[in-house]
């Protein structure tokens, strides 16, 4: 008889998505329950090129209707994804569960849209009109959902017809073990010449990395020995003052040695590596993108741009590498506001809060 449940997306395909649905089964192992992993696998990962999984709407509604019996003998079931369509299996169990997502298919899909090529973009539209309805299904469906952020819980709420009252908050948490600040003299001596850092794949549109490489010339015309790191999977050229560093086994010691995060996205739910950063004693600049601008307004750990120009980009980013004592403070209390948000121990509290909440609706 399996503990807990968990349905969700394929975890080998990475991303945001991967820890959020990691946070979820580690947070649930230290309360001393064993979640179990239930996913579809993806069909980029491994597969046939042409398969029926290839159609999204398709691919969630065999592998929901697939999954549904292995939910029926569960103590407890929960949807952890950051789409509610990965959890079709949950409100085809017929079983009561509880879910914690990420963002919306429409929030989602008009972040990537600028970036598809016209095949995708035509994949997209055509299953649109069969992945809303499941979505709100999902979310309908819940006991209780809860959300990453106070903006993902808006659209969520509007994507379920849910009063956003009633949509629940569980901060995604940040190993604060483990990324740590760097010594302030340390930190202090790298600004000499400054470096900047980026995190995630290039080629995702969502990310928006074009906007930070048509703003590093003007950055550097400013500050002549600014270098920009790319952490992920890079792109297929790389411009003058860039550094791309693929993926790397430890986020935590190339986040020490930046100057500043930059984060370019369209939309992020959360944006995990905006708290990472932070947790690291490094500010962070990032675009009116959702989950990130909450997080470094409530912080006071960074700047966040009224808009998505490369200019007002350059400009922010070289007016704070020029005052050190604002980047000091910023430094400081940013880690002080991901340490007591965000810990792993906060979370766990709460998610024993929301599992008892499910459990017992």
């Amino acid at each position: 008889m399996t503990d807990l449940a968990v349905v969700g997306p394929d975890p080998r395909f990475g991303g945001g998505g991967a820890a959020l649905v990691e946070a979820f089964l580690a947070g649930a192992r230290g309360l001393g329950r064993s979640p179990e992993l239930l996913f579809g696998p993806h069909p980029t990962l491994g597969g046939r090129k042409l398969t029926v999984d290839r159609v999204e709407a398709l691919r969630q509604v065999r592998w929901g209707r697939r999954l549904a019996p292995r939910l029926q003998d569960a103590t407890s079931v929960w949807v952890a994804s950051p789409l509610a369509v990965h959890g079709l299996a949950a409100p085809s169990s017929g079983r009561r569960y509880g879910c914690w997502l990420g963002t919306t298919l429409d929030d989602e899909w008009a972040a990537r849209a600028r970036g598809l090529d016209p095949g995708r973009r035509l994949a997209q539209w055509l299953n649109a009109p069969f992945l809303r309805p499941l979505e709100r299904r999902v979310i309908r469906g819940a006991a209780r959902v809860y959300a990453i952020s106070a903006s993902s819980r808006l659209t969520l709420a509007a994507a379920g017809a849910l009063d956003a009252t009633t949509v629940g908050l569980l901060p995604i948490p940040v190993d604060i073990e483990a990324l740590t600040p760097a010594p302030d003299e340390l930190w202090l001596a790298r600004l000499e010449p400054p470096t900047l850092a980026f995190v995630g794949r290039a080629d995702d549109p969502r990310k928006n990395l074009p906007l930070l490489l048509e703003a590093l010339p003007l950055i550097r015309t400013r500050i002549p020995g600014a270098r920009l790191r790319l952490i992920g999977r890079p792109p297929s050229r790389v411009p003058d003052g860039v550094d791309a560093l693929g993926e790397v086994s430890s986020i935590a010691e190339v986040l020490r040695e930046a100057a500043l995060l930059v984060l370019p996205s369209w939309q992020e739910g959360f944006g995990i590596v905006a708290a990472e950063a932070l947790a690291c004693g490094v500010p962070v600049v990032t675009t009116p993108s959702g989950g990130p601008e909450q997080l470094v307004r409530d912080s006071s750990g960074g700047r966040v741009l009224s808009g998505f120009e490369a200019e007002e980009l350059a400009e922010t980013v070289a007016a704070l590498l020029g005052d050190v004592a604002t980047l000091t403070r910023m430094r400081a209390a940013g880690r002080e506001y991901v340490v007591r948000e965000h810990s792993p121990e906060r979370f766990r509290f709460l998610l024993a809060d929301a599992l008892h909440a499910v459990d017992d609706a």
